[in-house]
């Protein structure tokens, strides 16, 4: 009987110390909760977060980072495709603010470097290398944020709704790189 409760002592203290410490692998439980619900939860925009990922499908957070690595990407893309054509109409006598000009330049440099750093975040994702991949996400926010303050006030609404996206998807795969 002495030996039977030796032997079961260290994993009852195992079981034990499991219990009392919650946050044991706290970073990768969700709790019974929807991978997509537990990521968008810890975002600036719920709503944005949770309309953007593929309802029905069981994502995975690699699979919400994914998704939302994608996303920003693409907007991205739009957003090169809106400042090339704005700046065409301002060459073309539309809009002949010389500041603007330059405000939209800046704004399509910055756009390149966001773009390139997202490709960069796609690169370590793929790698598994996620703090290089985190940490060329921020590079891409920061910039568009950038882009963003470039634009106030000049009524581009559709530039800055694509923008406000980038950002945001940024966020979410940062987010989800919690939960991997």
């Amino acid at each position: 009987m002495a030996l039977h409760t030796s032997v079961s002592s260290p994993l009852f203290l195992l079981i034990l110390a499991v219990i009392i410490h919650p946050s044991y692998g706290a970073a990768n439980h969700l709790n019974d909760e929807s991978p997509v619900e537990a990521v968008c939860r810890h975002t600036s925009s719920h709503e944005y977060c949770v309309g953007n990922m593929v309802p029905g499908a069981p994502l995975t957070a690699e699979g919400i980072a994914s998704t939302a690595l994608g996303w920003a990407q693409i907007r991205a893309l739009e957003v090169g495709t809106i400042i090339s054509s704005l700046l065409k109409d301002s060459a073309s006598g539309v809009h002949t603010n010389h500041r603007y000009q330059l405000r939209l330049q800046k704004c399509w440099d910055l756009n390149m470097k966001a773009m390139a750093d997202l490709w960069s975040a796609n690169g370590s994702f793929y790698s598994k290398n996620i703090k290089a991949m985190v940490k060329y996400l921020y590079g891409a926010a920061h910039d568009t944020k950038r882009c963003q303050v470039l634009i106030n006030g000049h009524n581009l609404t559709v530039l800055a709704a694509k923008n406000s996206d980038i950002i945001k998807l940024s966020e979410i795969c940062i987010v989800s790189t919690k939960f991997f």
